[in-house]
């Protein structure tokens, strides 16, 4: 008797798990495109230089319908390379590019959605091919695809078409925006370098890499430099530079892979040796140091969202780059003459905060919270509140402070409910403020290191502190309502996110 590993097609239900997140995931599409055209470069050119244009690949969402729309204008595929392209494990003719294992295609339309077509036409044929997968036909044993095929076409014409619909999820206002930011990060260099038109939802993305951004010291020296060492017999290059203006969200590594971003810029790689050991820390390291590292010899995990370290490789790589960092690190910690404060936002970081509120101010689920939802009688803001207070009593303060007249005492609650409000407020008596912040508030966990939690903390209470003065001076304003209702924004914010590494149960798709 013998054994066998046996792998059967109900597997492609599990793909909709995936640990992908949904840039990551509209990154496969983009990945199999360019290759596509690093693997065809000499006749693309040349039909490019005869259409003139370049290579391009329109990302299209539609959540009314939901649809989601990725198309090319890279090779196309003949109906035999169509065919191995839908093998699932079956490595691409180039393993060595950026479609590595032979999965992505089928992995990130499974996780999706349950239903995706591929249409293709290679540059050269005459026949445009269609195949259309139902991951539930799939799963329960038809691995015979529908097939169609359209005759007598251009044979200039080239492209390639992946619909998917029934999706497992729906894309809200924040979510479409780091798809966008992220994606024009990823494909950075195929960007600048003019190789890449890449659209999200008809909007070009493009990528600004001058080196203007860069500190240069009085006699003219450019704090920015190329680097290159080997670790484990394998080849890292990159390059190094100290910000002119600091900015948190823009300092740190970004990994690169063939070309493409693994990790990177909005979520950048902070090695402990070189930014230190404080999550979140906004010194001026982590405000100025920026590079990037290229690691074409490593291999990439599954899902394409980090290097697959083998043995001491990681420690190696973050001991060396920390040398070539070091002048870089020390120039980064001393401040510009004139001590200006680097630390607000910049321009890029407030593009992108207006437009993730305009997205949430401009849902269908604001305009319901908003028009349709009443306002809670005072009766129930009490009983709501209430749950808070109570919580409060039970710890010790904190932090307090003496404000003239007044003291100001701050409860971090942890173990309230996350149902309950974000945060009530205790001002009645004339010389005390109590500010009680509920710390398992959904809102709690999208702030983003120390920074991020002392903004939150100041507007909690500055709040207390403005609602006793407006007891003191206007006994008849009803503050606590206003909390509530603010309360139910705070929660629609975090609803419009769909937490990327969640996937609802199937009876919830």
């Amino acid at each position: 008797m013998t054994v066998e590993l046996s792998l059967g097609l109900d597997v492609i239900r599990s793909y909709k798990r995936l640990a992908y997140t949904p840039w990551h995931a509209l990154a496969e599409f983009v990945d199999n495109s360019t290759q596509s055209y690093f693997n065809n470069e000499v006749a693309l050119r040349e039909a490019y230089e005869r259409e003139g244009e370049g290579l391009s690949v329109d990302v299209m969402y539609d959540q009314a319908t939901g649809l989601m729309r990725i198309t090319d204008n890279a090779m196309g595929m003949s109906l035999e390379e169509l065919g191995r392209a839908l093998q699932v494990g079956l490595p691409p003719a180039n393993p060595t590019g950026r479609s590595q294992y032979g999965m992505g295609l089928k992995t990130a339309a499974c996780w999706y959605g349950d239903r995706w077509t591929v249409r293709t036409k290679k540059l050269g044929d005459t026949v445009e091919y269609q195949v259309v997968v139902d991951v539930e036909t799939v799963a329960s044993g038809e691995n015979v695809l529908p097939e169609s095929c359209r005759e007598g076409l251009n044979p200039e014409d080239h492209y390639t078409v992946v619909e998917i619909t029934q999706l497992h999820r729906k894309l809200q206002g924040r979510t479409q925006g780091k798809i966008k930011q992220f994606l024009r990060s990823m494909y950075r260099n195929d960007i600048r370098t003019g190789i890449l038109t890449l659209r999200w939802r008809g909007e070009v993305l493009d990528w600004d890499m001058s080196d203007s951004r860069f500190y240069r010291a009085p006699d003219g020296t450019l704090y920015k430099r190329d680097f290159e060492f080997e670790v484990s017999g394998k080849r890292v290059t990159g390059w190094v530079g100290v910000l002119d203006r600091g900015s948190r969200a823009l300092a740190g590594f970004s990994i690169l892979r063939c070309g493409r971003v693994i990790k990177g810029w909005p979520d950048s790689w902070r090695p402990e040796s070189i930014y230190g050991q404080i999550q979140g820390s906004n010194d001026l390291v982590n405000q100025r140091l920026q590079g990037e590292v290229n690691l074409d010899d490593f291999l990439v995990s599954h899902t394409k969202d980090d290097i697959q370290w083998f043995g001491d490789e990681e420690q190696e790589v973050e001991t060396k780059l920390a040398d070539v960092c070091r002048e870089y690190r020390e120039v980064a910690k001393s401040r510009r003459v004139g001590g200006e404060d680097e630390r607000g936002p910049s321009n890029l970081e407030v593009q992108m905060a207006v437009e993730e509120i305009q997205a949430e101010l401009s849902s269908d689920d604001m305009i319901d919270a908003i028009e349709i939802e009443d306002v809670p009688p005072i009766e129930i803001v009490g009983i709501a509140l209430h749950a808070l207070v109570e919580a409060a009593q039970r710890v010790e303060p904190s932090f307090s402070a003496r404000i003239g007249r007044i003291g100001v005492m701050g409860y971090l609650v942890s173990d309230a409910s996350p149902n309950d409000p974000y945060v009530a407020v205790e001002s009645t008596r004339s010389d005390l403020v109590q500010i009680i912040v509920n710390m398992h508030h959904p809102h709690v966990n999208q702030l983003q290191g120390a920074q991020g939690v002392l903004n939150y903390l100041r507007h909690c209470v500055y709040d207390g502190i403005a609602e006793w003065q407006a007891r003191q001076k206007a006994g008849r304003l009803d503050p606590d309502t206003i909390k509530i209702l603010k309360d139910r924004l705070l929660r629609l914010a975090v609803q419009l996110d769909f937490p990327p590494e969640t996937v609802p149960d199937e009876q919830d798709v």
